[in-house]
């Protein structure tokens, strides 16, 4: 579990200009997600097997759970601040998906 805390202490100051405030972090399994966030209480919750996965990629399901405090939806303005604030996400959520295949 501190895996996914130290991941939050480096990704968060990516995104604090952004006027996105740095939320409380849940661990519990999930079945189809690898994180969500819940706005109105400024928590993200992950998923239990984001600790097996490579540092990297546990950044990229950070990110990408912070950026939904500033934007709901996948939308064009999402995709654009994800790709500024971590140009080769989408290699790292593909590197995540082929783990999932393989059964992390």
């Amino acid at each position: 579990m501190i895996v996914l805390a130290e991941s939050l202490n480096r990704i968060y100051p990516l995104t604090e200009k952004y006027e996105i405030k740095q939320p409380d972090i849940m661990i519990r399994t999930m079945k189809a997600r690898w994180g969500s966030s819940v706005l109105d209480k400024g928590l993200i919750i992950l998923n239990f097997e984001l600790i097996k996965a490579p540092k990297y990629c546990i950044d990229y399901v950070v990110l990408h759970e912070l950026l939904h405090f500033k934007y709901r939806n996948h939308d064009r303005y999402f995709c654009d601040l994800m790709i500024v604030l971590m140009p080769d996400w989408k290699a790292r959520k593909q590197i995540l998906d082929e783990e999932v295949v393989r059964g992390l």
